[in-house]
Formats: structure tokens, C-alpha cells, sequence
């Protein structure tokens, strides 16, 4: 099958016979790309003309799992990021620029199991052209008009929240949050960018997965602690600390 041997010459560029031989836990590598786009395809959004997919993909591995690629990682997640844009133009999907793959261990999956989260990393574009379209609401039979309070509690119909500094060289800085992910750290890309020397350039990140908002150490030099406990990934709650380097961030539900 040629997406199967597409796959296999993928990671064979990278690890002599690494396709052929399973992970230590019995997990094969083409699992991955295939979930990746099993994800795109569950995650896709249909606008008025398009249909738009995530373009930020986070895999995490066991540990075991994680050190036997460890050293090959960016490598395979470039090719992976490149495989997802072949597969969106196959499928008519519109994808925001070169999508971001990344790998990352947490210690909480089990042997020969995988995780895939996406997000959309920037908002997705307005479709100015919506307006041209006319619609004769009499004949469509289940039409329904909502009001402006209705159409208020649509629009909140997530869960929003924000991230405050509230101790470090940042003092006051903010972020709404919404579905988005943001990302958190000395670059100046960030959505919550910091001066604080003693966080990375993405120290960590939020995303939104099942109603919540939930932290990701992005492998950190020092780590990211939640009130006082070291984290890899946890679901934030109202009035959480979190601790990177010197700086303190309350999470607030609005």
C-alpha cells in the first residue's frame, strides 16, 4: 500500500530498519502518522468555504517508548508535519501555514499506548464573503432565530479563562484564553511572551481539550510546577498557581 510504504521510507531515512522493528512496547511508528491524520480528520472545522484543520499536532509517548527516538524526534516530526500537509491537500483541507508536530514523554501513558492532541494555534480566518450569500429562511423547515441573549450564552458555550502574572519581572501581564493554545515562555511569538531568564523560550503550554484548559511542560530546563508540584501536563482549575522560574501565573475562570 503506498501511504504504508510512503511511511516506511520516512522513518527508514532516519533509523537503519527502525519501521521493521517495533518499539520496545510493541508500537509501530506508522500508528502515530496514521492517528495524526485520523486527528485532522476529526478535528476539521467547515467554515462557509473551506474546510480548516489544526495546525499544531503534540504526541506523547511513554518513556520507553520516547528515548528509543528521542535523538531522532525533530527529524521525524518535521516529516510528519510535511506528511500532514500532503494529506490536507489530498483531502481539500485549508491548513494555517506548516503545521507543528511534537513529541514529548509523559510518564502517565502505558506500554504500547499513544496520545494526539491538536489545537489550532491562531484564530482561524473570516470569511468576509458570508454576506453575499442569500438564504430564503421560509424554506428551510428547521430555521431557528435566537436573540441576542441567546446568541451570548452560544458564544460562551466554552469555557473561558485567564492567565495572570502575578509574581517575576512580568508583574501584570495577561491572556484571555479561550479554545485556543497558548503558548508560554521567553519567545516573542508567545501568546503569554515573559522576560524572566530563568524560563525557556517555550517553557510551557494550554490548550483546551474537553471543556478544560490543560498545562503542558514543553520539556522546560527547569520544569513547570502548579501549586508546588512538578507537572508534565494537568488540568488547570480555578485559583491554580503556576510556578516557572521566577514567575507566578494565576489561572482565573471568567
Amino acid at each position: 500500500m503506498k501511504f504504508v510504504r510512503s511511511l516506511e521510507n520516512m522513518f527508514e531515512k532516519y533509523i537503519e530498519g527502525f519501521f521493521n522493528n517495533k518499539f520496545s512496547s510493541g508500537l509501530q511508528p506508522v500508528e502515530i502518522a496514521k492517528q495524526l491524520v485520523r486527528q485532522m480528520d476529526d478535528e476539521r472545522t467547515v467554515g462557509i468555504s473551506q474546510i480548516y484543520v489544526p495546525n499544531s499536532y503534540v504526541v506523547y509517548l511513554n518513556k520507553a517508548d520516547y528515548e528509543r527516538i528521542g535523538s531522532y524526534s525533530q527529524s521525524i516530526c518535521k516529516e510528519l508535519s510535511l506528511y500532514l500537509v500532503e494529506q490536507a491537500k489530498l483531502r481539500k483541507y485549508t491548513i494555517s501555514g506548516i503545521p507543528l508536530v511534537e513529541i514529548y514523554q509523559d510518564d502517565g501513558i502505558g506500554k504500547g499506548k499513544f496520545r494526539v492532541v491538536s489545537s489550532f494555534s491562531e484564530p482561524l480566518p473570516e470569511e468576509n464573503h458570508v454576506h453575499d450569500i442569500e438564504v430564503d429562511v421560509s424554506k428551510i423547515s428547521d430555521t431557528r432565530i435566537f436573540d441576542k441573549v441567546e446568541c451570548d450564552i452560544i458564544k460562551k458555550s466554552y469555557l473561558v479563562g485567564v492567565l495572570k502574572v502575578l509574581e517575576g519581572p512580568d508583574v501584570g501581564v495577561k491572556v484571555d484564553m479561550g479554545v485556543n493554545r497558548i503558548n508560554i515562555g521567553r519567545r516573542a511569538s508567545n501568546e503569554l511572551p515573559l522576560t524572566d531568564m530563568n524560563t525557556s523560550r517555550l517553557q510551557a503550554y494550554v490548550v483546551y481539550e474537553d471543556n478544560k484548559h490543560v498545562i503542558y511542560d514543553a520539556k522546560s530546563l527547569n520544569g513547570t510546577y502548579v501549586n508546588n508540584h512538578r507537572i508534565m501536563c494537568k488540568r488547570l482549575e480555578m485559583g491554580d498557581h503556576i510556578k516557572i522560574g521566577n514567575t507566578v501565573i494565576l489561572y482565573e475562570v471568567n
